[in-house]
């Protein structure tokens, strides 16, 4: 009782620091693109009309992502605002990760996300603001909903059944796939529960919530015009498999390898102690086999390609290779599904077969998507994946007790430094951001800048100079005390 009521202070101490973190990169965020947008009068202007519009100006914006957009406007006028949702809603992301991956290095492994994951997941996402309300708070109310699911599952343990309705609620307004995705969950659980004989009440909350959200959600008229030349939204299948393979395979597949090697070494461990013979060798041979792969694939697209950060395409593919590597990224997922019902087999392990589906399920709807076509649309199925790679690891650690000793204090270390990295290249960035907008040229005159950050990889869009404002840094550089509160300039 005692060693558990450390771990819980330590664990308690371990995200009052992770809170503490992110709440200070937040002020270290360079915003980008879309964020003067709704900073400024376009902003306001959809704010005050339903976030609809005929103007074509509007592009993509015109959207029912009320709560998104919402406090997107509402970071970008107050910097204290930004820094508590920013730091909240990362801070229960990482705890959700945590309590759905299970024991041993879940929660290391959890901190490890913010740093070993694609650096286009990190730009669009946790380094933009117009990236990050609309992609990480839906995520994290589904998993904070799963986690509590589980638990009661398990425990018979829930909270008021209510709050899964606003969970769900609030979750289905930021971005449009997430919240049909909710409707599954939902019906899903009931499923689920009716099956075990548990009441069904906390799921039906549940997709109460999600079916009224959808409801409101694609209630806004900029789903039924079709002036918004931004989207173009295709049936055609050979536009679908030319995006796949051009695109989208990189993203879900390719450049994951650092959960797809994970899961990998973890099935090669578990194989190795748990199958006899045959059944040993018909896993190991393929899993080592993709650890080569995508060792090699990943260093020969780093050092033969370039990423054209503008729209998250290598440049000049050559279109064998791309479709080489999409029949091998195919063969992939055929194996990991196959190994994934072979190892955890039974509704016990439920969880996991849950979260492979899901990490390919949330990329079905982008194969209907001409275009633009980016990375982030696929960060909630990265996410998803992400936990199976932490539920496999800790599956093969079980029988290597000797060995997870040593890989939890590397990876502590790993993720401490990799912190440390991170905040330093940002404080960098943020000063040098300051000297390089405090320029006349620049806020008197508009023209574009000059000199990128040092650390462009951690700025959306690779900090690309044609995407800052002068007039939101001629009213940043000028804030008081109470701006950072609230600051009502609208430009």
């Amino acid at each position: 009782m005692a060693d558990n009521s450390i771990h819980k202070v330590i664990n308690k101490f371990i995200f009052a620091i992770i809170y503490l973190y992110f709440f200070i990169i937040s002020f270290l965020i360079i915003p980008v693109g879309d964020d003067f947008f709704w900073w400024g009068k376009p902003g306001h202007f959809l704010l005050t009309h339903n976030f609809f519009s005929t103007n074509p100006e509007f592009g993509g914006s015109s959207n029912g992502r009320y709560l998104g957009n919402f406090l997107e406007i509402s970071m970008m006028h107050s910097e204290i605002l930004m820094a508590i949702i920013y730091a909240s809603v990362i801070t229960l992301f990482i705890w959700c990760i945590w309590q759905l991956a299970g024991k041993h290095l879940s929660l290391v492994a959890a901190l490890s996300f913010f740093t070993i994951i694609q650096i286009g997941h990190i730009q669009s996402v946790f380094l933009w603001l117009a990236g990050f309300v609309n992609y990480l708070p839906p995520v994290a109310l589904m998993l904070t909903y799963l986690v509590w699911l589980e638990r009661y599952i398990r425990h018979n343990y829930h909270k008021l059944r209510i709050i899964n309705f606003f969970l769900a609620l609030a979750g289905g307004l930021f971005i449009e796939h997430m919240t049909l995705y909710q409707i599954f969950v939902g019906l899903s659980s009931i499923a689920l529960l009716f099956y075990l004989k548990k009441s069904v009440r906390p799921a039906l909350w549940y997709l109460t919530g999600a079916i009224i959200s959808a409801a409101i959600m694609f209630s806004n008229q900029s789903y039924y015009h079709t002036t918004n030349e931004y989207r173009e939204v295709t049936f055609n299948l050979d536009k679908y498999l030319s995006n796949f393979i051009r695109i989208t395979h990189f993203w879900i597949i390719t450049c994951n390898f650092v959960i797809i090697i994970t899961i990998c070494f973890s099935i090669i461990l578990i194989s190795w102690r748990k199958f006899s013979k045959i059944t040993k060798w018909s896993l190991i041979l393929p899993a080592g086999g993709f650890i080569i792969y995508y060792l090699w694939i990943n260093i020969y697209l780093q050092n033969n390609y370039k990423i054209n950060y503008s729209t998250y395409q290598f440049k000049h593919m050559d279109p064998t290779l791309a479709i080489i590597d999409t029949w091998v990224g195919i063969a992939l997922l055929i194996f990991l599904f196959g190994a994934t019902f072979f190892i955890f087999k039974g509704i016990n392990n439920l969880k996991v077969q849950f979260c492979l589906f899901s990490s390919i399920a949330l990329c079905v709807p982008f194969f209907f998507i001409g275009s633009p076509v980016f990375v982030r649309e696929y960060f909630s199925s990265l996410v998803f994946f992400f936990i199976v790679g932490i539920i496999y690891l800790n599956k093969a650690l079980v029988y290597y007790p000797g060995f997870f000793r040593n890989i939890n204090r590397l990876l502590w270390i790993i993720v401490i430094s990799s912190y440390g990295l991170v905040m330093s290249m940002m404080i960098t960035n943020f000063q040098v951001n300051l000297k390089r907008v405090d320029n006349n040229e620049f806020l008197r005159e508009s023209e574009v800048l000059k000199q990128k950050v040092p650390y462009p990889n951690y700025v959306a869009l690779n900090d690309m100079l044609i995407m800052q404002s002068p007039e939101y840094w001629h009213n940043r550089l000028n804030y008081e005390f109470n701006d950072y509160f609230y600051n009502k300039q609208y430009k």
